[in-house]
């Protein structure tokens, strides 16, 4: 799913130069798409697959990208990877170029596109910390079922439809997602959490360089969502912090808009299809002056992970067009 977004967002970059080499396994080669109304064909990747290319994005998931980015590399080619598998790694750039574009002139090799809820999160976050001094940031998430896939996205479709005569089979959820909420995404890790509980943990400390003074927790909950995460954030700073404070700081953020009323928002459908982060319902904590409560949408499968690849391509291009 995020590969054809990838693709669509490619035929509006003007650095693109003819059509775009197609990539994938040798079970889906020969499978067709279209860019800029003309059809392509996919070829299967292999050891040659990458060269003379300059940039390439891979939305394969980890092991692949384990296995081939590495190769790209070698070849040349800067690898802007959308799966986990390069995200924690020392000399890897985790990069959302709104609060770290300085990473991507690095010359690295490979670049890893952040977590989808990360990247939300850290765009409200971020700005916030530059102003103000972050000291906590407490978040639940309601993720959108197109976070796990097109598989996911269809058996939703399906619960939906035959709820409530009968409980799906061999779900690619852990209990019945429609109608339901479930605290579970990822696997379970040792301290009673859930793995995309720990991504966020790790990649926002990683993306504004606050390794362990930063104290992070998070509840990652799926909901019955098609398009768009949704996070409901508290911040703690180092000082008290008015809301109007914050606002006009994330109405100076590229890449986000926000809403003053407190008692205004956007939602996961509403958002849907757009690149920019939404950010409402900023109000106080009434129990601490330092800290505020605030409501983060965005789509997942845009600025989550296609549009932020893009964004990375783009300052890339520009780099080396100069």
């Amino acid at each position: 799913m995020v590969g054809r977004k990838m693709l669509r967002l490619l035929e509006t970059c003007p650095w693109v130069e003819g059509d775009p080499l197609l990539l994938t396994s040798a079970r889906s080669a020969g499978s067709e798409l279209v860019f800029s109304g003309r059809t392509l064909a996919c070829q299967e990747v292999n050891s040659s697959s990458f060269d003379n290319l300059d940039i390439v994005l891979f939305s394969a998931g980890g092991g692949t990208s384990l296995k081939w980015a590495p190769v790209a590399e070698k070849a040349g080619c800067v690898v802007i990877d959308n799966s986990s598998a390069w995200r924690m790694t020392a000399e890897v750039p985790l990069v959302v170029p709104e609060i770290n574009p300085q990473r991507i002139l690095l010359k690295p090799g490979i670049i890893a596109n952040p977590n989808c809820s990360t990247i939300q999160i850290v765009m409200a976050a971020a700005p916030l910390d530059q102003a103000f001094g972050l000291r906590e940031c407490h978040v639940t998430t309601l993720q959108a079922v197109s976070g796990a896939g097109q598989e996911a996205v269809q058996e939703l479709l399906e619960q939906t439809r035959i709820y409530p005569k009968h409980e799906p089979k061999d779900s690619a959820y852990p209990r019945m997602m429609a109608f339901n909420a479930l605290p579970a995404i990822g696997k379970q890790t040792e301290d009673g959490g859930y793995e995309e509980e720990t991504k966020v943990l790790h990649e926002m400390r990683r993306i504004m360089d606050r390794q362990q003074d930063l104290h992070i927790t998070c509840t990652a909950t799926r909901v019955p969502v098609l398009h768009g995460h949704s996070a409901a954030l508290r911040l703690v700073f180092d000082q008290p912090v008015s809301a109007q404070d914050a606002i006009s700081v994330l109405e100076k953020t590229s890449g986000v808009k926000v809403v003053a009323n407190p008692h205004d928002y956007h939602t996961a459908r509403e958002i849907a299809g757009k690149n920019d982060v939404f950010v409402g319902r900023v109000r106080p904590d009434t129990g601490n002056p330092k800290a505020l409560l605030m409501w983060v949408v965005a789509d997942n499968l845009l600025k989550g992970a296609a549009w932020n690849a893009i964004q990375i391509a783009n300052v890339l291009a520009e780099k080396n067009k100069k």
